[in-house]
């Protein structure tokens, strides 16, 4: 069945994909409605507190797509490294297929401004996430729990400023060089 996407679901879609090239503070609603396809009244409508609750909505709704992926990695994976590499690999598919444009939209939202409050808890909160996913997956592989938390805070922390450096630097050497040394690490 093909479903159309509704107001909401378009907004928060097209406020992914902005905020991810634009930063949160970049992204206008005269854009938001324009790339959306959205009339003025759907943004206060499914949003009564404006842009802020749409990007603490989109910052959440990206987070759950991501977490998805690592999920999937880690059900496709044996071992941590294999997981690490493929998280490492989307990305670079990401920023080479948007020529460096396209960069993390949890990491947006992070740098919201102390305007945005609820949009900076939203990207703390989907860090957490994914670093207790990644964590439970190494203590499953037989890692301990507190270097479990450690270490899936360090691999979170490493590949999103390594996408950073690449968008930066026009370059995917910094996410091959966090791949390779968070592999070693891996293997410590």
């Amino acid at each position: 069945m093909n479903t159309v996407a509704g107001p909401r679901e378009r907004l928060i879609r097209s406020a992914i994909l902005m905020m991810r090239e634009h930063g949160v503070a970049a992204t206008g609603l005269t854009e938001l409605l324009a790339h959306s396809k959205t009339a003025r009244g759907s943004i206060y409508l499914h949003f009564p507190g404006g842009k802020n609750e749409l990007m603490e909505q989109a910052t959440l709704q990206a987070g759950e797509q991501i977490s998805a992926t690592i999920d999937a990695l880690v059900a496709e994976s044996s071992s941590p490294a294999e997981v690490v590499l493929g998280l490492v690999e989307i990305w670079k598919r990401i920023l080479g297929t948007s020529s460096f444009t396209a960069g993390c939209p949890i990491v947006a939202a992070a740098q919201s401004g102390a305007d945005s409050p609820a949009v900076q808890a939203a990207s703390a909160t989907v860090f957490a996430d994914w670093t207790r996913r990644l964590a439970d997956f190494l203590i499953s592989t037989g890692m301990d729990s507190a270097a479990a938390a450690s270490v899936g805070s360090v691999v979170i922390s490493t590949i999103e400023g390594a996408i950073i450096r690449c968008r930066s630097e026009k370059s995917l050497q910094p996410l091959d060089d966090a791949g390779i040394n968070l592999v070693r690490l891996l293997e410590l």
